[in-house]
């Protein structure tokens, strides 16, 4: 049943037309059985007659009634057709610094949109691609709790009393297991004693905004090791790690550009350590300092590797020297049938052929095992460091001209909340 425009309702198909000629079937059937007399015959016909007349009638209706509902129909679905929507806002991309701008960029893109505003952008206004911090670069919007607030107020005041303690880890030759050349890692100890690794407070440098100022106190302590062997008359260099957030802060790396003019005679004798992911994202500006560090000797190396895809040439132009990949990752993927990491890239086994043609050297770093070396051996791999051949041991704070700060006042009875590197 359907309804016409004057909500009256309507039968359609059979029901319509059983409808519309029911008096013209009663008329017939009655003329079979009731005997009419000759007077009759003309008005029955007529009254058949015009029941015809009026089921082809109903049937007309019937369908002008279904047509119209169709028609009303399909003007309702042009007119929703037809509806204005809210325009896409096209906003330029920005470089946002915390989550907060984050979510306020995408509240001002939603309000926009809903409001069907819109940015016309410049026809020579180049779009570029937007660019969004790692994630661990991003500060936390979890509040903090008493005891992390503490720990934060200890290792605050330990940086600011400049306790920071190196340690040095050789990395040796294989199979010879000659050293080659030390890495210093830091260390940080609170007023208590305590001695925290990297893992344990960096992060909360990290947040403060300190890390840059953390790595250029580790660098020139390390410069002062190197000069210490130099005078010895050992070979052995330094190899310092830079933080993440130090690379991304603006001019960093400018600044040790100057920091070696004031020591020529440690060039070369200093390799700076990056991160895998570091060496992924680098602008102009990253690369151009590194050139002008390049230029001036200084030595780098790839650490931290989260994978095995690389390209030797592109890391060698970039003055890339060495190489750092976790052992346990190399011995794995060498186990397999092709020797092959996820895809179409070198197979393990030439990995340390391949670097070495384009002047880089492999490291197998973190070889805990003694299992570990004869199998390194068979790879290839030149170098190693780990537990096997010696574990970071301290050195005399004389030589890396460290200053024994005093404890300061108000911290003998603060509370051990972290604990004791291994």
């Amino acid at each position: 049943m359907v309804t016409n425009k004057n909500k009256i309702p309507a039968l359609r198909d059979r029901k319509a037309a059983l409808l519309a000629f029911m008096p013209a079937f009663l008329m017939a059937a009655a003329s079979a059985y009731v005997p009419m007399e000759a007077g009759l015959v003309l008005p029955v016909l007529g009254f058949t007659i015009m029941a015809v007349f009026f089921g082809l009638v109903v049937l007309w209706w019937q369908t002008e009634t279904e047509r119209q509902t169709l028609a009303m129909q399909l003007a309702g679905l042009e007119q929703e057709e037809r509806v204005p929507t809210a325009p896409l806002v096209l906003r330029p991309p920005v470089i946002v610094g915390s989550p907060l701008s984050v979510l306020r960029e995408l509240a001002v893109s939603a309000s926009a949109q809903e409001v069907g505003a819109e940015i016309v952008l410049a026809p020579t206004e180049r779009v570029q691609p937007a660019r969004f911090p790692e994630p661990s670069l991003l500060p936390s919007m979890r509040r903090s709790s008493a005891e992390e607030v503490s720990r934060m107020r200890l290792v605050t005041q330990a940086f600011e009393a400049d306790r920071i303690e190196l340690h040095l880890q050789p990395v040796v030759s294989l199979p010879q297991g000659k050293i080659r050349f030390y890495e210093a890692l830091a260390r940080l100890r609170l007023a208590d004693e305590t001695l925290l690794s990297p893992s344990e407070f960096l992060p909360i440098l990290e947040c403060s905004g300190r890390a840059s100022d953390f790595d250029r106190r580790v660098l020139i302590r390390s410069m002062a090791i190197a000069r210490h062997l130099v005078a010895r008359g050992s070979e052995a260099i330094v190899s310092v790690n830079l933080t993440a957030h130090s690379i991304a802060e603006p001019g960093f790396l400018w600044s040790l550009a100057g920091l070696f003019d004031t020591s020529p005679d440690l060039l070369g004798k200093i390799v700076l350590e990056m991160t895998q992911h570091s060496w992924r994202h680098l602008d102009a500006d990253h690369r151009a300092a590194l050139a002008t560090l390049r230029e001036r000797g200084v030595p780098f190396s790839l650490d931290r590797a989260a994978d095995l895809r690389f390209d030797p040439e592109a890391l060698a132009d970039l003055g890339v020297r060495f190489m750092k990949l976790p052992a346990d990752l190399l011995i794995s993927v060498a186990e397999q049938s092709d020797g092959r990491y996820a895809g179409p890239e070198l197979d393990v086994r030439d990995f340390a052929s391949a670097l070495r043609r384009q002047g880089i050297r492999l490291i197998a770093e973190r070889v805990e095992e003694d299992e570990m070396v004869p199998k390194l051996c068979d790879l290839g791999v030149p170098l190693a460091q780990g537990f096997v051949f010696a574990a970071p041991r301290p050195i005399k704070p004389e030589i890396a001209g460290e200053q024994t700060a005093s404890r300061p006042f108000g911290l003998e009875d603060a509370p051990t909340l972290l604990r004791r590197a291994g």
